[in-house]
Formats: structure tokens, sequence, C-alpha cells
């Protein structure tokens, strides 16, 4: 079960960055665009879940 966390982690991470990379012309034009936000939003949103869930999963499956 733990590698299996590390991997859906580690997929959700690269899914993370492959949307930052994504969205990374609209953030450097800074023209303030509904999408803009909706992609902020979005990836705020995301990151915030990821370390949400990887703090429950080093909880639970890391041992000390």
């Amino acid at each position: 079960m733990a590698l299996l966390w590390v991997l859906m982690m580690l997929v959700w991470l690269a899914a993370w960055v492959f949307g930052l990379w994504w969205m990374w012309p609209h953030f450097e034009r800074m023209a303030l665009t509904p999408e803009l936000l909706m992609s902020f939003f979005w990836l705020m949103t995301g990151a915030v879940a990821w370390v949400f869930a990887f703090n429950l999963g080093r909880q639970r499956y890391w041992r000390r």
C-alpha cells in the first residue's frame, strides 16, 4: 500500500507540474483574464490538496 501511495503522489505531482508548465505563458503575461484566475485557483487547490494528502500518507505509511 505504501508503494501505491508513493506512485499516486508522484503521478499527482507530475500532473500538477505539467499544469503549471501548460499555464506558464498566461502567468508570464499577467493579463488578468478569467482563464488566468481559474488556472491559478485550480493549481493552488491542487497544491493544497497534494500537501494534505502527502501529510496524511506520511503519517500512515512512514515508520519512525
